[in-house]
């Protein structure tokens, strides 16, 4: 079997004097969609936090193709081929979009291909190509987060995180949202995905990992989480 893209071993970390994330390992296989399932304050975007660099685990390790990561700064992470989408976009908003977009190629030096990039960032979101010249504040919530994908895909990752994509967006940009992340990945890109639309997250999910105050509690293939009682009633609100 080969050896998984990313593998989080014994995962722990403090928030102050607070124990947010308990034991955890899990691993990403080349190509999947693997998402973290929780409620709030769960751990999930902590997971994200150290994954990207931001957070400084108390213990474990983070290996992604085979390298660690604990330690290294956030822009190294990047460079390696992990690209963030926080929760809350993130995003420059007195920059244009064109701007903003620029930005997340920051580490590219060749030319040719942060413009293939940038094409396929208008290819995704059309509406972004329309707006290149616009203050990234003056867009719609669903535009936002659409740019905030779109500069996280300029650094052309091999392993994109997305934190909440969905949150706040109306049920028609949510099903976009979705699509896109199953574009993306039917494009070679692999994906974790913390998202509170679980249902929708489960339906295009290779593999879940369900936590609860920091500590894996489930696991198992999305379809099967579905059909789960202790799932759905937990996360569903569904009583069978």
């Amino acid at each position: 079997m080969a050896n998984p893209l990313l593998k989080v071993t014994d995962l722990e970390v403090l928030y102050g004097d607070a124990q947010a994330i308990w034991n955890f390992s899990f691993k990403v296989d080349k190509g999947a969609i693997v998402a973290l399932v929780g409620s709030n304050g769960a751990g999930k975007t902590t997971i994200l936090k150290t994954i990207s660099g931001v957070i400084l685990p108390r213990q474990g390790e983070v290996a992604f193709m085979g390298q660690p990561l604990i330690r290294r700064k956030p822009e190294d992470i990047v460079s390696l081929g992990i690209s963030h989408v926080p929760e809350g976009r993130r995003l420059f908003s007195k920059l244009t979009v064109l701007e903003n977009l620029e930005l997340g190629a920051f580490l590219q030096k060749n030319p040719s291909l942060r413009e293939e990039s940038l094409k396929e960032v208008f290819s995704l979101f059309p509406k972004l190509k329309a707006r290149t010249g616009q203050p990234a504040g003056s867009l719609s919530g669903g535009e936002q987060q659409m740019l905030a994908i779109g500069r996280a895909i300029m650094a052309r990752p091999t392993l994109l995180l997305l934190d909440e994509p969905s949150l706040g967006l109306a049920p028609l940009v949510v099903k976009l949202m979705f699509e896109t992340i199953q574009t993306l990945n039917q494009r070679g890109m692999t994906i974790i995905l913390v998202e509170q639309n679980v249902y929708q997250t489960l339906q295009i999910a290779s593999y879940v990992y369900v936590l609860q105050t920091g500590k894996l509690t489930l696991e198992g293939q999305g379809t099967d989480l579905l059909s789960n009682p202790d799932f759905q009633k937990a996360y569903l609100g569904m009583n069978l």
